[in-house]
C-alpha cells in the first residue's frame, strides 16, 4: 500500500466521524497531550529526585513532590473529561455507520442485493464495523499519543544533550523502517483475514437457516465440515498474522535494547568524567524509553490500523455501491417498438386507477373487438439475467383491467421473471412496458409498487407478532382492520387458537407457523394493502390440499375487484382464469381460456395431459 493510498484511506476513515469530527478530536487529542505529558513531566521527577540523592539538596525534593501532586490534581480530571468525550463521540459515529450501511443496504438494487450473500452483509454490519469501532477507540489515539510524546521528548532531550537527542532519531528511524515493513504484510494479512471471516459467517448463516435440511439428510458432516474449513482458514491465516506481529515485536525489542545500551553506557561514562550531571542522564533515560515506546507502539498501531482499513474498505464497497433508481428503470426501445404504442391509447392521470383503453386487433375484415382496458401491457420486451443468455425473447402480452390472467409453463420459461420486471426489480433490455397507459418510466418505483400486491409462493415473515406482519401491508391499519383482513384472509381461525392470539409471536421467518398458516398471513397483509393489481406467484403450490384449499379461499376474496396476474403451478387453480398465456423458452406461445386452449390441442394440452393424465403426482414447475 503506498502512502498516497494509506493517506487517503485514513481520510475515509475520518470522514465517517462526520457530523462528530470536531469534539473527537478536542477529547482525542486532549487525552492523547494528557497521556504523553505524563511520561515527560516523570522525567523531571527523575531529574529533581537523582540530584537530590547525589547532592542533598532539599528544594531538589520538594520540585519533585509539588510536580507529581499538581500532576496528578491536574490529569485526575482532564483525563477522564476527555476520554469520555471522544469515547461517546465514537460511539454516536459507529452508530451512525450501522444506521447509514443498513440503510444502503436496503435501498441496494435487487440485481446487486441478489449476488451477494446475506451472510456477508452480516459479517460488513458486525465484523467490520467492529474493527472501524477500534480504529478510531485504540489506534488512532495510539497513534497520536505516540507522536505527541516523541516530540516533546525529543525536544526537551535535545535541549539537555543534542547528541542524545540525535542518536534517538536515528534509532528510531530504523525502527520505523522495520515498521513500514511489517505494516504492507499486516495489510495483506488484515484483508484476507476480513474475507475468511466474512465466508465464515456465510457458512455459519447457511447452516443455521438449513437446520431442519442438514438434519433431515445427515449434512451435518458435509455443512458442518464447511463450516470447519472455513475456520481453519481463519487460525491458519490469524497464526500468520500473530507470526507477523511477534517478528515485529523481536524486531522492535532488539532496536530498543541497542538504544537504551547505547544510551546508558554512554550516559555513565560522561558522568564518570565529570561532563554530565546524573540527574540529566536519569532524564534522558527516561525521556529515551519514551521515545523507544513510541516507536513500538507507533508501529504497532500502524500494523493494527490496517486491519481496521480492511475492514473499512469493505464497508465503503458496500456504501459506493449505487442504490435503487426512484424511477422505474427505463427501457431501451427499438425504432419499431414506437408504433405499438397506439395514438388512440387514453392516458389517464397518475391517480386513476382505472387505466387506459386500447383498440385489439381485428377478427376478419371490419369485425372489431370491443375496446377492453389495459392495466399491464408489455410489448416486445426481452431481458436476460445473462446478456448472452436472454430468458425472455420478444415477449408481448395484455393484462386486461379487472381480470385474472394466469401464466404457465415449463420451468425457466420466464413467468417469475415476468413478475421481477413487473416489480422493477429488473430493467427490461429492449421493450415497451405500459401500466394503467402510462409507460412504466414515467413512474416512480414506490408508486409501481404501492399499485401491486405481491404474494410469492412461500410467504416472508419477521420474527414479530401475526399482527405485525400483517400489518406490513398497511403500518397505520388499526386493530379491527388487521382483523378483518385476517378474517377475509380466513386466517382469523387458526389464530384465535394460537396461545396469544394476534399477539403470538411467529417466530424466525415464521418458524412457530405451518406453510398454510403463513400463505394466509400473506394474503391477510396483501388484503391490508388495498392495491389495485395483485401478483401471484404459485402461491398454493407448496402446500397439501386442505392448506391449499383454504388459501384458496382466502386467494378468491383478495382477488375480488382486482386486476390479478398469477403464475400457475398447479394447471386446476387457475381453469377458470380470463385469460391463460403459455409461455415457452422465454416466448408467448399460447393465449386464451381453458377451453379454448385445450381445443386447440397445443402446448397447454400437452401441459395439461402430462399433469392429469399421463402423470397425476407430476406438478408442472
Amino acid at each position: 500500500m503506498t502512502f498516497k493510498q494509506g493517506f487517503y484511506e485514513f481520510r475515509q476513515l475520518i470522514s465517517l466521524m462526520k457530523p462528530h469530527r470536531k469534539r473527537y478530536f478536542t477529547g482525542l487529542f486532549g487525552n492523547s497531550l494528557t497521556n504523553a505529558s505524563i511520561t515527560i513531566l516523570l522525567s523531571f521527577v527523575v531529574h529533581y529526585l537523582l540530584n537530590f540523592a547525589v547532592n542533598g539538596e532539599v528544594q531538589e525534593l520538594y520540585r519533585a513532590i509539588y510536580l507529581v501532586s499538581g500532576t496528578f490534581l491536574a490529569l485526575s480530571v482532564i483525563a477522564p473529561l476527555c476520554s469520555y468525550m471522544y469515547k461517546r463521540c465514537v460511539k454516536l459515529a459507529i452508530a451512525d455507520v450501522r444506521v447509514r450501511l443498513f440503510g444502503h443496504i436496503v435501498k441496494l438494487s435487487y440485481e446487486k442485493a441478489e449476488k451477494r450473500h446475506s451472510g456477508d452483509l452480516v459479517s460488513r454490519m458486525s465484523n467490520d464495523v467492529q474493527t472501524l469501532e477500534q480504529a478510531y477507540t485504540v489506534h488512532i489515539r495510539s497513534i497520536i499519543l505516540e507522536i505527541s510524546l516523541f516530540f516533546g521528548s525529543l525536544v526537551i532531550m535535545m535541549a539537555l544533550d543534542w547528541r542524545f537527542g540525535v542518536m534517538a532519531v536515528l534509532l528510531g528511524l530504523a525502527s520505523a523502517w522495520v515498521n513500514s515493513h511489517f505494516a504492507k504484510k499486516m495489510r495483506q494479512t488484515s484483508d484476507e483475514l476480513q474475507g475468511r471471516m466474512s465466508r465464515f459467517t456465510e457458512r455459519l448463516s447457511d447452516l443455521l437457516s438449513g437446520l431442519q435440511t442438514v438434519k433431515l439428510f445427515g449434512l451435518r458432516t458435509k455443512v458442518g465440515g464447511l463450516c470447519n474449513d472455513a475456520s481453519e482458514d481463519i487460525k491458519r491465516i490469524s497464526i500468520r498474522q500473530g507470526r507477523h506481529m511477534g517478528l515485529q515485536d523481536m524486531c522492535n525489542f532488539l532496536v530498543e535494547f541497542i538504544t537504551l545500551g547505547g544510551v546508558l553506557v554512554t550516559g555513565l561514562i560522561l558522568v564518570s568524567q565529570k561532563q554530565m550531571e546524573l540527574g540529566v542522564l536519569g532524564q534522558i533515560v527516561q525521556l529515551q524509553g519514551g521515545i523507544s515506546t513510541v516507536f513500538l507502539e507507533l508501529g504497532a498501531a500502524v500494523s493494527l490500523l490496517q486491519n481496521s482499513l480492511a475492514g473499512l474498505a469493505r464497508i465503503r464497497e458496500i456504501l459506493d455501491e449505487s442504490l435503487e433508481q426512484e424511477r422505474f428503470p427505463a427501457v431501451k426501445q427499438k425504432g419499431a417498438q414506437a408504433a405499438l404504442i397506439r395514438p388512440e391509447v387514453e392516458v389517464l392521470s397518475a391517480s386513476d386507477t382505472k387505466g387506459s383503453y386500447r383498440d385489439m386487433e381485428t377478427v376478419g375484415e371490419g369485425h372489431a373487438i370491443e375496446q377492453v382496458p389495459a392495466a399491464l401491457e408489455l410489448h416486445d420486451i426481452t431481458f436476460g439475467y445473462q446478456p448472452d443468455r436472454p430468458t425472455l425473447r420478444g415477449l408481448s402480452l395484455i393484462v386486461p383491467q379487472g381480470q385474472v390472467t394466469a401464466l404457465v409453463g415449463p420451468s425457466g420459461s420466464g413467468k417469475s421473471t415476468v413478475m421481477k420486471l413487473l416489480l422493477g426489480f429488473y430493467p427490461p433490455d429492449e421493450g415497451v412496458l405500459l401500466i394503467h397507459g402510462r409507460s412504466a418510466g414515467e413512474y416512480r418505483l414506490d408508486e409501481v409498487r404501492d399499485l401491486m400486491a405481491y404474494v410469492p409462493q412461500e410467504a416472508t415473515l419477521f420474527h414479530g407478532t401475526v399482527a405485525d406482519n400483517i400489518r406490513f401491508g398497511s403500518p397505520d391499519a388499526t386493530d379491527e382492520e388487521v382483523e378483518a383482513a385476517a378474517a377475509t384472509a380466513y386466517a382469523s381461525g387458526f389464530i384465535a387458537e394460537l396461545p396469544e392470539g394476534y399477539d403470538t409471536i411467529v417466530g424466525e421467518r415464521g418458524a412457530n407457523l405451518s406453510g398454510g398458516q403463513r400463505q394466509r398471513i400473506a394474503i391477510a397483509r396483501a388484503l391490508l394493502k388495498n392495491a389495485p393489481i395483485l401478483l401471484l406467484d404459485e402461491a398454493t403450490s407448496a402446500l397439501d390440499a386442505e392448506s391449499e384449499y383454504e388459501v384458496q379461499q382466502g386467494l378468491n376474496e383478495l382477488m375480488k375487484d382486482r386486476t390479478t396476474l398469477v403464475i400457475a403451478h398447479r394447471l386446476s387453480t387457475i381453469e377458470r382464469a380470463d385469460s391463460i398465456c403459455v409461455l415457452a423458452e422465454g416466448e408467448l406461445k399460447e393465449q386464451g381460456t381453458h377451453d379454448q386452449l385445450l381445443a386447440k390441442g397445443g402446448h397447454y394440452a400437452e401441459l395439461y395431459e402430462l399433469q392429469y393424465r399421463k402423470h397425476p403426482e407430476e406438478q408442472t414447475a
